[in-house]
């Protein structure tokens, strides 16, 4: 029996009727996390560009979806986005390869995350271990992607855990939190925070950060980690810039700079 004429596989047909349409946080995933056998990877994380859970299925595409949500120019992240069953059978069908199936059953191919931006223009990215890409079945399966997403004039990317060095993996992780606007210390910080926090450092230029910070709680007499939670909700909100590729605990004062367009009003001195 050929592909076009096998069954779709009956999870995924209930699948399609209510995931993967729409955008923002309408936006449901096709796969998620909830469904998957534990692998201790898959993760659920709020989203500062959407204002959603994201389901991700892989310390990867987590990499991956924190590269983005933290790029200014994105507006949207929809993950494990299905590509139309017809469209993906018609693609093999040009290929000469095998459709993805279990038991006879055909399985919808999924793109792990699909990015817009702000000038319009799209991203489909696929996640995969670099270790994976020797893998016959998951070369047939990027070939698909590759060729859907080009067809419709949409720059496609594969994406590993070599893309991003290991200083900028732990520095997103380290900002992580203040990108939730659920975090409750987010909600306690203001621009005269970061102001303060940006005058009083620049006085020290060759200082580790972080070691100043917490001298300038003891000077201040506020309460332990604030200054450095101003630094974190600071650079999570491109309120200051700073390299991602050296680590957090080595930044120096030297290497933080304000981003006075960011603030809705003119910075003016220190209180």
């Amino acid at each position: 029996m050929s592909d076009a004429n096998k069954p779709v596989d009956p999870v995924d047909r209930k699948r399609l009727i209510t995931r993967g349409h729409g955008s923002g946080k309408e936006y449901e995933p096709f796969i998620q996390v909830q469904e998957l056998s534990s692998t201790g990877e898959s993760i659920r994380v709020p989203s500062a560009t959407v204002g959603r859970v994201h389901h991700l299925l892989s310390g990867i595409e987590l990499s991956a979806f924190l590269v983005f949500d933290w790029c200014t120019r994105c507006i949207d992240i929809r993950e494990q986005y299905p590509l139309p069953i017809d469209d993906s059978l018609d693609i093999c069908r040009q290929l000469g390869i095998r459709h993805p199936q279990v038991k006879g059953n055909l399985k919808v191919v999924t793109t792990d995350l699909l990015i817009d931006f702000d000038d319009e223009s799209q991203l489909a990215l696929a996640v995969k271990p670099a270790s994976q890409l020797s893998h016959e079945r998951t070369v047939d399966k990027l070939q698909i992607e590759k060729t859907f997403w080009e067809d419709k004039g949409v720059e496609w990317r594969l994406f590993t855990e070599r893309e991003v060095s290991d200083a900028h993996r732990e520095n997103l992780n380290w900002l992580r939190p203040y990108l939730d606007i659920a975090t409750p210390r987010a909600h306690q910080l203001s621009e005269s925070d970061i102001e303060d926090f940006f005058i009083r450092i620049r006085e020290h230029p060759c200082t580790n950060v972080s070691r100043l910070s917490g001298r300038l709680d003891d000077l201040y007499q506020l309460e332990p980690g604030f200054h450095l939670s101003v630094l974190r909700y600071a650079v999570a909100h491109h309120y200051i810039h700073v390299s991602l590729d050296k680590p957090f605990h080595d930044w120096y004062c030297k290497d933080l700079q304000m981003i006075e367009s960011r603030f809705s009003r003119e910075v003016g001195s220190a209180s």
